[in-house]
């Protein structure tokens, strides 16, 4: 249990981590962050091939390697239907203890904030295809953790990972510091209301976007793929920056990033964006970055400590210690949906509240019928080791699940009381009646029963 107190809603919305949610709760940005440090797959690129000898090359050198891998392993993936739809109004019931329904509109691009000019007068529900529904529905845009973005290989359609645009951007952030060994002080990241991006202040500093990296050069170019790199800088307000530090947010009257660094990071992109003397877009772009002047500067807790040299072991070692002491931290368990280290109230909450996709594809089988596919899936996590799971929904997009995640969907689906965990199966329970046992790995959850409830 983390010992700084989180409400449910920000711990659950850890586990979910849309953008609407990340938009509401600004340390979970960094928590996705934090979680795929943790991920032994991340740790695992370390060892291919492709990265021998990369922390000899220059800093651009290395990120230009990693861009490289991005590119061929991961997609840029932003769809309707692959995390399905909620309503506005639901939503903003949600947040409501948080920030204002009014606040929201106005700053969001899901309920209603269209940019200044944005989308070049585009209307902003038929751009994404949500003008074939009613004005009250909006997707459920996840962020994906990097296991969620490998397991887009086993959807029909991919042939590699995918995620959107802040999966990318968190997956860079991590990757920079744990594969390239450059400091996480060095790496700022943006979110607008419809795009998520990062700043790497190295050499005249490196944007990255979705899965490309852009130079100062590049920026100013007039290519259009540097056109398509400008847009959410020229057209949209920064709503978030967030860093190692901690963040800043257009809408929240204090900000815990420290104001040293987001004055560097002020300078360093603003510098960035000036057009060097032979570019052939000289526009200059002006960003509009949540005002300094405004808030009240706040510490975020203790500083998270973490350097390039720390081998993964010191890492969680040092993350564990910081749960007590550091926000973004205290959430990364939730991100990282590990079981091991969290209570399991959120996630279910999670399964239960925001797992549509799931839910309707077995609302038109009978029970039977739907058992029958859960079994037929293969049994394997797209999560590694003995206590970290994926939502139903993440089960369903990937087609297959360890038997816990198996009885979660289920329990989305058709209801249930209470799972149970014993020797090695897991049990969907109805008061005393067992709707479905199954074989589970997942032995290293911390709790052995998870009470069920909508």
């Amino acid at each position: 249990m983390a010992e700084i107190d989180l409400p449910l809603e920000e711990r659950s919305a850890a586990v979910t981590l849309s953008d609407m949610e990340i938009f509401v709760f600004p340390e979970l940005m960094y928590s996705l962050v934090l979680a795929n440090i943790a991920s032994p797959r991340l740790w695992a690129w370390r060892d291919l091939e492709w990265f021998a000898g990369i922390r000899q090359m220059r800093p651009k050198k290395r990120l230009q390697r990693l861009r490289q891998h991005i590119m061929d392993n991961y997609t840029f993936n932003l769809d309707l239907d692959t995390w399905g739809l909620t309503k506005q109004q639901t939503e903003l019931k949600r947040f409501a203890p948080f920030l204002s329904p009014d606040e929201i509109a106005k700053s969001n691009a899901l309920f209603g904030y269209q940019g200044d000019v944005y989308y070049y007068d585009i209307d902003i529900r038929r751009h994404f295809g949500l003008d074939k529904y009613d004005g009250d529905t909006i997707p459920y845009w996840k962020t994906e953790t990097v296991e969620a973005m490998d397991a887009f290989r086993h959807k029909e359609g991919h042939a590699v990972g995918a995620g959107e645009c802040v999966s990318l951007a968190g997956l860079y952030a991590a990757a920079a510091f744990v594969v390239c060994g450059l400091p996480l002080e060095s790496v700022y990241l943006m979110a607008t209301p419809l795009h998520s991006q990062n700043f790497v202040d190295v050499d005249s500093g490196i944007l990255t976007n979705n899965r490309r990296l852009v130079t100062r050069a590049m920026w100013a170019n007039g290519t259009v793929i540097s056109r398509q790199a400008r847009r959410a800088l020229e057209h949209e307000r920064v709503t978030i920056v967030s860093h190692s530090t901690g963040w800043i947010h257009l809408l929240y009257p204090e900000a815990t990033i420290a104001p040293e660094a987001y004055g560097r990071f002020r300078e360093r992109l603003s510098s960035f964006l000036i057009p060097p003397e032979d570019a052939a877009d000289r526009a200059v772009v002006v960003p509009r970055l949540p005002d300094a002047g405004r808030v009240k500067f706040v510490s975020g807790g203790e500083p998270l400590g973490l350097t390039p040299e720390m081998e993964r072991a010191e890492v969680l070692e040092r993350l564990a210690a910081l749960r007590a002491a550091n926000r973004s931290a205290a959430l990364a368990p939730y991100a990282a949906h590990d079981l091991s280290a969290t209570e399991p109230e959120p996630f279910v909450l999670a399964a239960l509240e925001r797992s549509p996709v799931s839910r309707a594809a077995l609302a038109g089988m009978d029970r039977k019928e739907a058992v029958s596919r859960l079994r037929e899936m293969p049994g394997e996590s797209i999560y590694d080791g003995d206590a970290r799971l994926a939502q139903p929904d993440e089960v369903w997009n990937f087609g297959r699940g360890d038997g816990l995640e198996k009885c979660l969907v289920a329990a989305n689906a058709f209801g249930g009381t209470e799972i149970r965990l014993a020797g090695g199966e897991a049990h969907l329970m109805d008061g005393e009646r067992c709707v479905l046992s199954l074989p589970t790995a997942k032995t290293g959850v911390r709790d052995k029963t998870w009470r069920l409830s909508r």
